[in-house]
């Protein structure tokens, strides 16, 4: 009979590439994990690894029963969750994606309060391309996502948090750096840095110019936000992100852009299914959050020191 062990066994072997790492993971001995796996072999009908060499592979059978057993995983983890919510507990494992900025956003010092008042909930935060937010949504892989607005399939829900214009950035070398404002055509082969392709703030702002009809110059392209920003800074080249980055910057300037609204939206993405008790508590303090730090800024307080930004 195929047990639950034989499974958490068989993907920490699957995820780790190797029965060493998986032993070490999992707190047994490498010999009752070799053991556990040749069972598990036994009663499927077929190998699973290819142990060949000091590398250890998924066999074609594996890969086939690796789908099922990740999904037979995540129904059992589910229902331990909503039993454990029926005694009014929160309990099991929250998965939440976030963009590539998460560090100087809000999140973690949410995450940490809510992980410090339910320690019951395993938390894993993923930072990820908008796409494959939505691709781990669906997939109920993640059980809840903060991006940036909006969802591109009807099946994923946005409940939005705060909207940020977006505005033209440039250090003292650039001809706009006095300049408050610009029209939005001024930005029509505008040299830019934007962050590389893939990236949410990228796949954002692409989808910002092209639905005005706006094609800028993208001269150079970083996976860096720092590295984008330093680099205006030292050159004449110009960036697109929200007035926020340039707390600490005098170097630095936001030209506003007047015409039609470019601008940013983060948003909290859901599958249109389950939602567990503790994705919706966590999703709870997130709103709080956002409503306290919107708040702040229209009734134009300045930030507390060490704050962090959206």
């Amino acid at each position: 009979m195929v047990e639950l062990r034989h499974i958490r066994y068989f993907l920490a072997i699957a995820e780790s590439r190797g029965f060493t790492r998986a032993a070490a993971r999992l707190r047994v001995t490498q010999p009752t994990l070799s053991h556990q796996i040749k069972q598990l072999e036994r009663e499927v009908g077929a190998p699973l690894f290819d142990r060949a060499g000091n590398t250890v592979r998924l066999t074609e059978q594996g890969k086939v029963f690796k789908d099922y057993a990740e999904q037979a995983l995540k129904e059992l983890d589910s229902g331990l969750t909503a039993v454990a919510e029926m005694e009014g507990q929160m309990h099991g494992r929250l998965t939440i994606g976030v963009f590539a900025s998460f560090s100087g956003s809000l999140l973690p010092a949410i995450l940490a309060e809510f992980s410090e008042h339910n320690r019951k909930v395993h938390v894993e935060v993923r930072q990820l391309a908008h796409s494959e937010m939505e691709r781990q949504l669906l997939s109920g892989d993640l059980h809840l996502a903060v991006g940036y607005a909006p969802a591109t399939t009807g099946r994923i829900v946005a409940e939005n948090l705060l909207t940020e214009p977006l505005v033209l950035i440039v250090g003292r070398l650039h001809p706009f750096f006095n300049r408050r404002r610009i029209r939005l055509r001024e930005l029509h082969d505008q040299p830019l840095a934007l962050l590389s392709r893939g990236s949410p703030s990228r796949e954002l702002i692409d989808r910002c110019l092209e639905s005005n009809g706006v094609v800028p110059r993208v001269m150079l392209e970083m996976n860096s936000n720092e590295g984008v920003l330093a680099t205006v800074r030292a050159s004449a080249l110009a960036t697109l992100r929200v007035e926020s980055v340039l707390r600490g910057a005098p170097d630095l300037r936001a030209v506003r852009i007047a015409g039609p609204m470019l601008e940013r939206t983060t948003a909290i993405f859901w599958n249109r299914g389950y939602r567990s008790a503790a994705a919706r508590a966590v999703a709870d303090l997130i709103k709080q959050a956002y409503a306290a730090h919107a708040g702040r800024r229209s009734r134009g307080k300045p930030r507390q020191r060490g704050q962090e930004r959206p």
